[in-house]
């Protein structure tokens, strides 16, 4: 069954979805660093009091067990793109905007390792943290080349969506307290994973199907 499924992917794909489940293990653990380093006070400034409030709206710690994960897979554009699963991460835009901070960067690099880091960062949809703060005159927002958030919803040529905290999405598509913008993947084949760990520990993939 993986073979199967696995074989029309490019070859980096199909890495991608064969090591996904050590990575998001791996990102769950470098998130309760992140979590108590904030609790304890050990990141200072206005970075420290951003984070502390939206991880005060960050989902409860999860529990370390077999993980399933769903992928869009857009085959007229071979991408691959993560699109839920049993771990919080996975589908939690608020998780995923963390990810993608700037000013976390430095610190994912550290806890994950950069060729970790970067492999998720390329899985995991672009997110942002809708900060009402206006941006600095002569200023774009990374990643999105835009002015103003109230202006992002309207860019071309992408697909958005507005959400809060939950994942609810916002209809309205206009900036509000904690609004999260997230961009969707193009619709395409969905393949769902699962994994586990071996007698030797590792987390590796078990099974592979498309999703109906």
């Amino acid at each position: 069954m993986i073979p199967d499924l696995l074989e029309p992917l490019p070859r980096s794909q199909r890495e991608a979805v064969d090591s996904a489940g050590y990575r998001i293990m791996r990102w769950m653990a470098a998130r309760e660093v992140l979590q108590a380093r904030v609790t304890k006070g050990r990141i200072a400034g206005p970075l420290g009091d951003f984070l502390a409030h939206w991880l005060s709206l960050a989902p409860a710690k999860e529990a370390d067990s077999d993980l399933w994960l769903s992928f869009n897979y857009a085959q007229d554009q071979t991408e691959l793109k993560l699109a839920g699963g049993s771990a919080t991460l996975a589908h939690s835009s608020l998780e995923q905007a963390l990810l993608h901070l700037p000013a976390l960067r430095s610190f994912w690099s550290q806890e994950l390792r950069q060729q970790h880091f970067v492999a998720l960062r390329s899985l995991v949809p672009q997110t942002w943290l809708m900060d009402p703060a206006q941006v600095p005159p002569g200023a774009v927002i990374q990643g999105l080349d835009a002015v103003s958030w109230e202006r992002t919803p309207q860019l071309r040529g992408q697909q958005w969506e507005i959400q809060d905290p939950k994942g609810q999405v916002l209809a309205n598509r206009f900036l509000s307290q904690n609004s999260i913008l997230t961009s969707r993947p193009a619709s395409g084949v969905v393949l769902k994973a699962w994994y586990g760990r071996n007698d030797a520990g590792q987390v590796v993939l078990r099974s592979l199907e498309a999703a109906p």
